[in-house]
């Protein structure tokens, strides 16, 4: 990155913090402002000597705060840097979008908006703030990019530039068919999860790794999630409102086998629609047990015998055994390869089994 980059961030937490690292690390100049005045220290801390002087203008504005706050934050963004790029991060697009304008019309900056960029990186990790951050947080990852139609070229492409260089993927998408696409894809699965940790009771001796992953989410922060659940209320309720459809219809009917059938067919159909590895087209995997002892060193263990058998893990998943000191790893790899592997680390001592479907 060069350092005709001046950027300033607004916003010192996890997705902040992680742009400015990056930004530093390939000879940018950065700063970042944040109302706390401890995630501020520690973030600019983090920066070192790419720290750009409060004296300094910045060419491009990131702000990365919570959205019921964005617009403003944005808004004062475009009016106090005249002639800075401003670029967001939010999980929401179209009801900032027109926050944002609404306030620079009222403060006869309305042209303004020709520098805004709307944006949203699809990358995160469970450690939030500053001290969360990591400088490759968004190598591989999808960054959505929301033009308006009265955006001015150079900002698109100043936008563009930036995601690319931070080693993500932009894709150009409508604000409209990004809150309506996140809707489902992660603002859903959120409630979801939500809402089955919320039924669950004591004692819970026989979860298993299903009902790990399904409630994985639901320890998020409610403080985060409460502001952009509202802002995208409506794409949301559209959602809810078919899946409570489809589960009183299978209440209605019984539970009956043509009722059971044709819920978990749909089921189905949609989980095939889920891009697989890399974003790409779904595949079917193989998938190869392996008990594994709870033990320092078993799981590189394991990792090397499959690195010598010259297999490749596609996927994987460990399930902890209640009350003993071994788990169960499931190894997903191409059904071609699961014989070899299940041959060469048996002759390694280790306890495998082939998964067929239905077991």
């Amino acid at each position: 990155m060069s350092e005709k980059w001046l950027v300033e961030v607004i916003g010192g937490g996890l997705i902040g913090t992680s742009i400015a690292l990056k930004i530093a690390n390939h000879g940018g100049k950065v700063r970042i402002k944040d109302a706390n005045p401890g995630h501020q220290r520690v973030a600019n801390g983090l920066i070192g000597e790419a720290l750009l002087a409060s004296d300094v203008g910045a060419s491009l504005v990131v702000v990365a705060v919570p959205v019921d706050i964005s617009p403003l934050v944005i808004a004062e963004a475009l009016i106090s840097n005249p002639s800075a790029t401003v670029i967001d991060t939010g999980s929401i697009k179209t009801k900032v979008l027109l926050e944002v304008e609404k306030f620079l019309a009222a403060h006869s900056a309305r042209s303004a908006l020709s520098r805004f960029l709307p944006t949203h990186p699809m990358a995160g990790r469970e450690i939030a703030g500053p001290e969360g951050a990591r400088s490759d947080l968004f190598e591989g990852r999808a960054w959505a990019i929301t033009p308006h139609s009265g955006l001015d070229s150079t900002a698109l492409a100043t936008g563009q530039l930036l995601v690319r260089e931070l080693g993500a993927t932009s894709y150009l998408i409508s604000p409209e068919e990004h809150d309506r696409q996140v809707a489902m894809t992660s603002h859903l699965p959120q409630l979801l999860a939500s809402a089955l940790a919320g039924v669950l009771e004591e004692p819970l001796d026989l979860a298993g790794a299903g009902l790990r992953d399904m409630t994985r989410l639901a320890s998020s922060d409610p403080a985060m999630w409460q502001p952009i659940f509202e802002a995208n209320q409506s794409e949301l309720i559209s959602l809810l409102t078919k899946i409570n459809e489809s589960i009183n219809k299978l209440i209605n009917q019984n539970f009956n086998q043509d009722a059971v059938l044709s819920f978990m067919t749909q089921g189905a159909k949609g989980a095939a629609r889920v891009p697989g590895k890399h974003g790409g087209v779904p595949r079917n995997y193989g998938t190869l047990s392996v008990v594994i002892p709870d033990a320092p060193g078993a799981l590189a263990r394991l990792f090397n015998h499959c690195a010598a058998a010259k297999i490749n893990i596609e996927d994987l998943r460990i399930e902890h055994s209640p009350g003993q000191e071994t788990g169960l790893i499931s190894l997903s790899v191409k059904p071609s390869d699961l014989s070899t592997l299940n041959d060469y680390l048996s002759i390694q001592g280790w306890h495998s089994t082939v998964v067929t479907k239905g077991n």
